[in-house]
């Protein structure tokens, strides 16, 4: 009895040792290799001292072939490849990985510093079914140029050689894919053209249908339609060389100048006969129509001190996407200089004009400036003020006119060989090119074109 006793209790032991290897053996699975050697995502390890690494969002292109890790544009300016860490996520969990570098091989850690400067640079994958593999090809770089950089250049001296640049006026258009100048010496108008602005060629050596002497600084473009205010008279062509003439001396107001093209329309200023008082007025064809509904303005007259000659008119699209208008200095109809910036804007179905002048100008009166919309902002070039001292600066203005101030030298500054004057035109290209053509000192005319742009307009 007593050893029957023993012997279950043997196999007593015996048989829960049997269940507890049974349990061990149902519980243990079968270690699962991938073949998916493809990689997941890419980026850097973030340093903020050199935060254009993580700026941007890495692409990876498996392909069939070798795959590609790269970004859409390039890393910042001033972006260091020279001592980062890459960070890589898998579609499986890897066997190997290494990256190839020109003078060596890495097996990868997670956190290994290397020099993405070198070229080229392969990330070698291999699965953990040890078989399968992949292998990309890493292409970062980051921008050799600053985006924000204009880069200038003069594209030629004198664009009326080998005629001499003589006591002259200009002013130049951007028609018919091409860059067009009007000059006048007092003597006569003539026409150049060029389609590089390097090259020019004299189309003509006078308009006799224009008056002498004409004051070609005033001459609006409105599309392919060239708009003139002389006397009492309105001059227009559509083909740069052959004008026509308006003339209305019996009308119940005088023309007095060209303002800008705004809003589908060519306008103007004029003068009622009767009060002697200036009202806007727009052109259709070759009929001058008054604005009398324009609002803010007392019976459609304008304020003493709007300017009608001198100034600088721009016609853009507000951050509202509203058509809007800039006439900033100039010269009043008594001649003095104005610090204005007036903005012609229309709005629930009605011009309005108001004065934006602020009580801290960046400048003082200014005439002659030109001003354009170059790159979300606005930028002036030249003109003199009421001191008159030559404006060789150039001014920025984000928020639309109201204020400005003067950029960075280091990344907008034009040539020394660029001398201050007022009267020069600006135009911007569909390129984005930026040609200063032309323009007075108080001892010379000039004839020279300069060509600039920021780096950032070129590059996709």
């Amino acid at each position: 009895m007593q050893n029957f006793e023993v012997m279950r209790y043997i196999l007593s032991i015996l048989l829960v040792f049997a269940t507890c290897l049974i349990g061990c053996t149902s519980k243990t699975k079968e270690t699962i290799v991938s073949s998916d050697a493809r990689v997941s995502t890419f980026t850097f390890q973030t340093d903020t001292s050199n935060p254009g690494l993580t700026a941007v969002t890495y692409t990876i292109e498996h392909r069939t072939d070798t795959g590609l890790i790269y970004c859409k544009d390039s890393l910042l300016f001033g972006t260091r490849l020279d001592s980062v860490i890459p960070m890589v996520t898998y579609m499986a969990t890897p066997g190997i990985v290494n990256f190839i570098l020109p003078d060596t091989t890495i097996i990868s850690t997670g956190v290994d510093t290397m020099n993405f400067e070198q070229k080229p640079i392969y990330l070698h994958v291999k699965a953990s079914d040890m078989i399968t593999e992949k292998i990309y090809l890493i292409d970062i770089a980051a921008h050799q140029a600053d985006p924000d950089l204009y880069v200038w250049k003069c594209l030629t001296e004198n664009l009326f050689a080998p005629h001499p640049i003589e006591n002259c006026e200009t002013k130049a258009f951007r028609m018919h894919d091409h860059l067009v100048v009007y000059v006048n010496n007092g003597l006569a108008t003539s026409v150049y053209q060029s389609t590089t602005g390097e090259k020019w060629t004299q189309v003509t050596d006078r308009i006799d249908a224009l008056p002498v002497p004409c004051h070609v600084r005033d001459i609006v473009q409105h599309g392919d339609t060239l708009y003139y205010i002389d006397g009492t008279s309105l001059y227009l062509s559509e083909d740069l060389l052959t004008w026509t003439k308006r003339d209305y001396t019996s009308a119940d107001f005088t023309p007095v100048n060209m303002l800008l093209s705004y809003a589908g329309k060519a306008w103007c200023i004029v003068q009622d006969n009767a009060t002697e008082q200036l009202m806007l007025a727009t052109i259709i064809g070759d009929s001058i129509h008054i604005q009398t509904d324009i609002a803010d303005l007392k019976d459609g007259f304008l304020p003493t001190n709007f300017p009608i000659s001198d100034f600088a008119a721009l016609s853009f699209s507000s951050s509202s996407e509203r058509p809007r208008a800039m006439i900033v200095g100039g010269r009043a109809i008594n001649g003095d200089m104005v610090n204005s910036r007036w903005n012609l804007e229309y709005t629930n179905s009605k011009y309005r004009l108001k004065d934006f002048s602020i009580s801290q100008p960046t400048f003082k009166s200014l005439v002659g400036v030109s001003i354009i919309q170059y790159d979300n902002r606005f930028i002036m070039f030249g003109g003199t003020d009421n001191n008159l001292t030559w404006r060789s600066d150039i001014l920025y203005s984000t928020d639309e006119g109201m204020n400005w101030y003067t950029p960075d030298t280091t990344s907008n500054q034009l040539p020394s060989t660029y001398l201050s004057r007022r009267n020069q035109t600006v135009i911007v290209d569909e390129s984005d090119n930026i040609y200063i053509i032309g323009g007075q000192s108080h001892t010379q005319s000039f004839g020279d074109v300069y060509c600039g742009f920021r780096n950032a307009t070129k590059w996709e």
